[in-house]
């Protein structure tokens, strides 16, 4: 490496690192494999849009033609994708208390995308597409599970529902849901508040004790 490259690199380093501190968003385009760019080897301010062609067989995510620099670094990677046969991706993932919308096909092309729905009072944590690439699917969201409470688990609690519901009662995660003593009962000592939250099918319960005879 010649003394002309080090200054180079050097100069564009101590550009970026005063550029950062200045809030200015930088972003360095490198050399495109299996691609080609003008701004290849290029530094780009914030909001600079650079476009790209593809060599035949590959893209960009999306089957994009341009990427930006944010003020995160570049939109999407700056890398051309193989899009041949190679790259397909099987049946999307299941997961629980959920499925795709779509009908499940054998064989997806690279870059297609599916959505995923949550069952009723399952709550979808997560992005609800996923991507096939480079032969694999992104991540697939989460449907977080509800809670349930009955008569028979309050029961063991002492607690009724303080809006007096009865039977069943589904509580999706992330929601509060409130209780109250049963008639002729008091909250125990140190049990949790009567407020309390679902959390992916977990609700801690508070616990009511029978009143003594000369409680007031």
């Amino acid at each position: 490496m010649g003394w002309s490259t080090v200054l180079l690199l050097a100069s564009t380093y101590l550009t970026l690192c005063l550029s950062t501190a200045e809030g200015e968003g930088l972003c360095f385009f490198p050399f495109v494999e299996n691609g080609d760019s003008t701004s290849s080897g290029q530094t780009h301010l914030q909001g600079d849009t650079v476009q790209v062609v593809c060599n035949q067989g590959y893209s960009l995510q999306n089957n994009q033609s341009s990427i930006a620099c944010t003020e995160e670094g570049w939109s999407i990677p700056p890398e051309c994708i193989s899009t041949n046969s190679t790259g397909k991706c099987g049946p999307p993932p299941p997961i629980d208390n959920g499925d795709i919308t779509s009908f499940p096909l054998p064989e997806y092309q690279p870059l297609s995308s599916v959505e995923y729905q949550c069952k009723s009072f399952n709550k979808m944590q997560g992005n609800k597409k996923i991507t096939c690439r480079n032969g694999e699917w992104s991540e697939p969201p989460k449907c977080l599970n509800a809670c349930i409470t009955s008569e028979e688990i309050m029961g063991k609690h002492n607690i009724i529902l303080k809006w007096r519901e009865i039977g069943k009662v589904y509580v999706t995660s992330g929601d509060y849901v409130e209780f109250t003593c049963k008639p002729g009962y008091k909250k125990a000592n140190a049990s949790p508040q009567f407020r309390t939250v679902c959390i992916d099918g977990h609700i801690s319960y508070p616990s009511c004790t029978k009143r003594s005879l000369f409680s007031s």
